[in-house]
């Protein structure tokens, strides 16, 4: 599985943060795991093994800091079908709205 963060250069610089910043906040929060799956293979993008569902999962609560929505852009996570077919990508970000509208 994967996950990707991209944020928003002007909304990051509205709020008074750096990217790298941000991204530290996330790197210890995979860290936090002690996976020794986990990786960020390029800047933003974490990659870990279904063994990491937890880790991964656990992001759901990042919207609710004072931090993530005032910066973030796209928010993605990749899971792997399974069916040879590759990876499913779901928009995080989506889905946290749609269940926001639904529960208030």
């Amino acid at each position: 599985m994967k996950m990707e963060f991209i944020f928003d250069k002007e909304k990051l610089k509205k709020a008074g943060y750096e990217e790298e910043q941000c991204l530290n906040a996330i790197r210890k929060h995979f860290n936090s795991y002690k996976s020794k799956t986990i990786k960020e293979i390029a800047k933003g993008i974490f990659e870990g093994t279904d063994d990491d569902w937890n880790a991964f999962g656990s992001t759901a609560r990042f919207p609710y800091t004072s931090w993530f929505l005032k910066v973030i852009k796209e928010w993605y996570w990749y899971v792997d079908e399974g069916d040879g077919q590759g990876e499913k990508k779901g928009d995080c970000l989506e889905a946290y709205y749609e269940v926001k509208a639904v529960n208030g």
